[in-house]
């Protein structure tokens, strides 16, 4: 195999391997295949995926990798001038380290881990770079934001504010679920995210948001006039501060956009545990609403909302013919039980909680949780069955297109001026019909100009980095800028 993979390489002046075949595999082959003295080597452990990717094209080959298999690995670093790493977190560290061992720059999407860090001295020693963060967010955010930057403090300016949202959603017309979302990126992964705390700056002050909390924690981001969306804040913010340079900001947040109501659903969810870690054990088959019924904890609700008519007449918009009423009664108790137990709901009117019970209902009942051909999974955490059923029903079908919107909001002050200056800085992207989706245009694209700044030489920065230095972050967006990608700014 090696062999035929040598030969098909030979002659071939720029040898790209490219680990992984997952959905934004495509974008960055073809934008790398612009360039006719690039070859491409496509290595999956899913190889059916890999040579799907690389259909009805030239310059590229499929084959089989299994990254966990040293030596092999080891062989197909050192076959290439470079490496992009689109693959599982988990596996990105061991690769690295065959990469700084071998001497072959890496490029990846995922954020830097601390591993990877260490391999700074080594990497600086062989005269490689590894390029981390280097898709969409993470990614095109550092670029927009090192931009903005450079020029207040090229003026003299300050920074105060800072706050950085982005998100990847279906498109209004294809807006067609009760969470308002489809996956274009990892299930299992757009699910555990929930499960995330948050930290960032207020005021000058460290906030702490626990996970318990994290999707009612939102606030209205206005995008643009035609589109408002909610944002919740991602992970740990509190790092950019330095990362980025802004000594002077009182506020710092970074954080994840989605369509309104989208979290507070999502929420309920997490509540009857959905996107919990522990790992199903049943002894038999299982429908959901038999899962539901016997695994949601039992909470006391201080409303009044369980004491009258409203759970008979919710049970009544469910098919009885496979449940009876007192069934149905039993479950949705239990279920109403648990999510107004949450400290969202504990100032809510009685009305308000119906509504939000009509919403939760319909979801389950979109879900197919009524349905008892509907069956969990065995041996899965709850989190990964949750992500399983919905991918389901939440992918894109033939035809239907994403959005991806990012902005990100500066407040700034100059010396000898009163005023505080606005600026923000906006990206709002629309997926290909029957083609790309945005996401993988924003992810994929970035990552194979970087790959091709550095093959070129005009990135020769050596080390473990992420693009916040003007020496990466420059020539990177004008490339990007000449393909369509980039934010437009606009001052307030």
């Amino acid at each position: 195999m090696l062999s035929l993979y040598r030969n098909q390489l030979m002659g071939q002046q720029k040898k790209v391997l490219l680990i992984g075949s997952g959905l934004m595999a495509e974008a960055v082959i073809d934008q790398l295949l612009k360039r006719n003295d690039n070859f491409v080597v496509v290595a999956s452990a899913h190889v059916e995926d890999a040579r799907k990717v690389i259909q009805n094209k030239q310059r590229c080959s499929a084959h089989h990798l299994d990254v966990t298999e040293t030596e092999e690995l080891r062989k197909f670093v050192k076959n290439s001038d470079i490496v992009i790493a689109y693959i599982p977190p988990q596996f990105i560290v061991p690769i690295a380290r065959i990469c700084a061992e071998v001497g072959r720059s890496m490029i990846t999407s995922q954020y830097t881990f601390p591993e990877i860090r260490a391999l700074e001295e080594e990497c600086k020693k062989k005269g490689i770079i590894m390029l981390n963060e280097i898709g969409l967010d993470p990614g095109i955010d550092h670029l927009a934001t090192v931009k903005v930057r450079d020029e207040v403090y090229a003026k003299g300016g300050k920074i105060i504010e800072y706050e950085s949202w982005c998100g990847g959603v279906p498109s209004p017309e294809f807006c067609d679920n009760p969470f308002g979302y489809k996956f274009s990126w990892s299930p299992f992964a757009a699910i555990r995210n929930i499960n995330n705390d948050a930290k960032y700056l207020e005021n000058g002050v460290q906030k702490y948001i626990p996970a318990s909390e994290l999707l009612y924690s939102t606030e209205i981001i206005h995008v643009n006039p035609s589109l408002q969306m909610e944002g919740y804040p991602n992970r740990d913010s509190l790092p950019y501060q330095e990362l980025y340079g802004l000594k002077d900001c009182q506020k710092l947040v970074r954080g994840t956009l989605r369509y309104q109501g989208h979290c507070v659903l999502m929420a309920a969810m997490k509540a009857l545990g959905f996107a919990s870690e522990e790992t199903i054990k049943v002894d038999r088959e299982m429908s959901w609403f038999e899962y539901l019924l016997s695994n949601i904890r039992f909470e006391s609700c201080s409303s009044n909302f369980l004491a009258n008519h409203h759970i008979t007449q919710l049970a009544n918009t469910i098919d009885q013919k496979l449940f009876t009423l007192a069934q149905l009664e039993t479950l949705l108790t239990k279920v109403f039980n648990r999510v107004f137990s949450q400290y969202y709901y504990k100032d809510k009117s009685e009305e308000q909680l119906y509504k939000d019970a009509e919403q939760i209902t319909y979801t389950l009942k979109w879900m197919g949780v009524f349905d008892p051909k509907n069956l969990i999974l065995n041996n899965v955490t709850h989190v990964h069955n949750f992500a399983a059923h919905l991918q389901t029903l939440m992918n894109y079908r033939q035809g239907e297109t994403d959005l991806v919107a990012m902005q990100h909001i500066f407040k700034i002050v100059y010396p000898n001026d009163p005023r505080v200056y606005v600026k923000k800085s906006t990206m709002v992207k629309i997926g290909h019909r029957n083609g790309k989706s945005a996401m993988a245009i924003t992810v994929g694209v970035p990552t194979a100009v970087a790959t091709q700044l550095i093959l070129d030489g005009v990135i020769k920065a050596t080390g473990v980095h992420m693009p916040n230095i003007s020496e990466i972050n420059t020539p990177l967006y004008e490339e990007l800028k000449k393909e369509g990608i980039y934010c437009e700014e606009e001052d307030y």
